[in-house]
């Protein structure tokens, strides 16, 4: 109703200019043809043109509406009436999506040159300028990718995803102190473009910026702006990393250890590096005690070949507790390896080194043949500890070429 009411309002207000208008000046407007004449108002003809005009656009839309009736009734089937004017904004945006196509399958230059000619005539070119600016960036074209990241910086509001699209060429041409400054400069909202911290943390990770990604995670993680298991990753990289700096006292690790989240404290990879972290601090019966912990409430290879480096205060309570193991885990190479050093520990040589050979029959591993090499020796087995040794660099290094030898 209110609308009805302002259209009205318009409308008289119109009829009311043009009379007064009309007043004013009449104008005067002669038409002669083939020996008829018409003479009135300039005011007048116009009036005359614009109401020829509505009833010729009327008439157009009545023959659509017959030619589509009479389609039905013969053909069963409308009948297609695109204008010419549709047809060709129709063969224009084509362009975009050509070139859409194009970048998809990784054809960089014929992405480029359609979705260029799409975007002098698509509804919203920022979509052609950015795919258009990485596809650029592709072909090594940094010059052009800039020159297209420029016209898309002119879209009202395009600023951020202009950013994106900067840091992430840099990330792909290996300037991330470049793409990290980028995505600081944007004031980026992590709710709104949480792309920019899956950016960031990309970043960051390649400068080894741990702390940072430290206290990163969170947000990202809040966000989802990557899938669960890749954030895992990062977070168990992040903290290894910060758990293997150098020089850090017993008390600096626990502090680290306890800011982490409770469900990273529960991962087997940063309990092993945090016991690792107290072993080379000195605090090896506390890296023994955490192993121990971890190792009776779930089994892990890492915890247990961890669990086998640390010299604990007390052996025997030591190998006591990876015994206990045995009952579930005889056929594990990593416990097997880890008792046999326990043992050497104890001073146990003949229980070392049976565990040392079962492991070394289940998994030739170099670690466990120098192992076993470097007991074999002490026991008086030099030619035996040589095998082992040389069994031992075979595996480390792989299959060596058959070469000549000189003779003996």
């Amino acid at each position: 109703m209110r609308r009805l009411f302002v259209v009205l309002l318009l409308v008289l207000a119109a009829a009311a200019s043009f009379a007064y208008l009309v007043r004013l000046d009449a104008g005067y407007v002669l038409i002669e043809l083939q020996g008829y004449t018409v003479e009135t108002t300039a005011w007048v003809a116009a009036l005359l043109v614009l109401l020829g005009l509505i009833a010729f656009y009327y008439l157009g839309r009545a023959l659509v509406l017959l030619a589509d009736l009479l389609s039905r009734l013969f053909t069963g089937r409308p009948r297609r009436h695109a204008g010419f004017l549709e047809r060709w904004h129709a063969r224009r945006r084509s362009h975009t999506v050509r070139g859409v196509l194009a970048f998809a399958e990784g054809r960089w230059r014929v992405a480029v040159k359609q979705l260029a000619r799409g975007a002098r005539h698509a509804d919203a070119p920022l979509l052609n300028h950015l795919l258009a600016a990485r596809a650029s960036a592709e072909l090594g074209d940094r010059e052009l990718a800039e020159g297209f990241l420029q016209l898309a910086r002119e879209v009202p509001g395009a600023q951020q995803a202009v950013a994106l699209a900067q840091a992430e060429a840099a990330l792909a041409r290996g300037e991330n102190r470049e793409a990290l400054a980028i995505l600081d400069g944007a004031g980026l909202d992590p709710a709104a473009q949480p792309a920019g911290i899956a950016l960031q943390l990309e970043a960051l990770e390649r400068l080894g910026e741990w702390a940072r990604i430290g206290t990163l995670l969170p947000e990202a993680r809040r966000h989802k702006v990557r899938p669960e298991a890749m954030l895992e990753g990062v977070e168990d990289r992040t903290y290894r990393a910060l758990l293997s700096l150098e020089g850090m006292k017993p008390e600096a690790l626990r502090s680290a250890w306890e800011a982490m989240p409770s469900g990273a404290r529960q991962r087997p990879a940063l309990i092993a590096a945090y016991a690792r972290a107290l072993a080379r601090a000195g605090a090896n019966d506390e890296a023994a005690a955490q192993l121990g912990v971890a190792l009776k409430r779930g089994w892990d290879p890492e915890l247990m070949r961890a669990y086998g480096l640390v010299p604990a205060a007390d052996p025997r309570r030591q190998l006591a507790l990876a015994e206990s193991l045995l009952v579930r885990h005889a056929n594990e190479p990593e416990l097997l390896l880890a008792l046999g050093r326990i043992a050497l520990r104890n001073q146990l040589w003949g229980k070392a080194r049976d565990y040392l050979e079962s492991s070394l029959k289940l998994a030739p591993r170099p670690d466990t043949c120098a192992e076993l090499a470097r007991l074999c020796e002490h026991l008086g087995e030099t030619e035996h500890s040589r095998a082992l040794l040389l069994r031992a660099v075979r595996g480390s290094v792989g299959e060596l070429p058959a070469l000549p030898m000189p003779g003996r």
